[in-house]
């Protein structure tokens, strides 16, 4: 009777530590983030065509934050930067991630700066948009406004109006979401480097991240 007691004892505490042992692995794990280090012929990139050191981007293009870490970004690329030695080591890598409950022109947006790669000015309808931001929460009509920035940057209009009703146009916004759902992302801009997602407060702490990498 005692034998079978201390096999009960014995064979409970095993199932107890198996328990202990999946919670552990499961609150201790960490994040795989190959998926989202890996590059497809679709992204878009610039900066070091090395890829030595990697830094993809999750952003929405009419989200306050990522305007303020775009323009951290841009200034980089600026002559007499004194963060010019970044863009030399690091490829960069865009990525849509609309946040369409809380912007409704998050996904017309991304569609525009997908549609403008056809005609090879992704990055410059980026920057058109995040530099006029402010107007963009106030128009009633975004394919209209659009179609002005595509203006501004030199694009076909006549085009520019069909690439951004495309099918692949409208699957690569929704790729670059669903890689980024999948990641755990939950707000922009969301950033990995070399297979780690960057965790930081103020721009200054990001700016610091870059600085360091050898």
């Amino acid at each position: 009777m005692k034998y079978k007691t201390h096999l009960m004892v014995a064979g409970s505490l095993v199932l107890l530590f198996a328990f202990l042992f999946g919670i552990y692995k499961l609150t201790n794990t960490t994040p795989d983030y190959k998926e989202v280090m890996t590059l497809s012929a679709t992204d878009h990139v610039k900066w070091s065509p090395e890829k030595k050191h990697v830094l993809v981007e999750y952003s929405d293009l009419q989200c306050p934050a990522c305007k303020v870490y775009h323009d951290i970004l841009s200034s980089f690329e600026a002559s007499g930067s004194p963060q010019v030695a970044i863009p030399k080591k690091v490829t960069l890598v865009y990525r849509h991630f609309p946040l369409y409950q809380i912007h409704e022109n998050a996904f017309q947006m991304a569609y525009g700066a997908e549609g403008s790669s056809k005609q090879g000015k992704f990055f410059e309808m980026v920057s058109a948009l995040f530099a006029d931001q402010d107007n963009l929460s106030k128009t009633k009509d975004p394919k209209a406004y659009l179609a002005e920035k595509a203006k501004s940057i030199g694009l076909n209009g006549d085009q520019f109006k069909k690439d951004i009703e495309l099918q692949s146009v409208k699957d690569k916004v929704n790729s670059d979401l669903s890689s980024g759902e999948r990641a755990g992302i939950n707000g922009t801009p969301t950033f990995f480097l070399d297979g780690q997602k960057l965790e930081f407060q103020t721009p200054e702490e990001f700016v610091k991240i870059l600085q360091a990498i050898q």
